[in-house]
């Protein structure tokens, strides 16, 4: 079992050995043509991909500066983003302290009122003649 095993693993790993292996075909006369017409176009060629190489360069300094106005514009937005979100939190942390004031403030006129109506009910007329608390007051 462990045998067929190794057998079966090395002839898989043998295979894209024996694929990569190529044999060298004897030289043709269309060879031959091929390597005169790529013999008179080799300067062409050289001055073609140095055209090309110096292009390349161009565009990639383009393309970095580019990329570093694009990460420059990215990091600002980052950070007008972040400068919004705490002044949005700073107000939600006032509208909240307010609102707890305006709360505190209506239970304690409610408390009053109901002590208010208790002291009416209590035959107390000035407690009955009295305006109702105005929670506006008790901030």
């Amino acid at each position: 079992m462990v045998r067929s095993v190794l057998i079966g693993v090395a002839l898989i790993a043998a295979l894209p050995v024996a694929a990569q292996t190529t044999t060298s075909a004897p030289s043709t006369a269309e060879q031959q043509r091929d390597d005169a017409v790529a013999a008179q176009t080799a300067p062409e060629t050289a001055a073609a991909n140095q055209h090309v190489d110096a292009v390349a360069r161009f565009d990639t300094g383009a393309v970095t500066a580019v990329n570093a106005a694009n990460e420059a514009r990215y990091q600002r937005d980052v950070r007008r983003y972040r400068a919004a979100m705490r002044a949005r939190r700073q107000t939600i942390a006032a509208d909240t302290a307010l609102q707890a004031d305006r709360e505190r403030a209506y239970a304690m006129a409610m408390a009053d009122w109901r002590d208010q109506v208790a002291a009416c009910k209590r035959g107390k007329s000035r407690a009955c003649k009295m305006p109702s608390p105005n929670p506006a007051s008790y901030m």
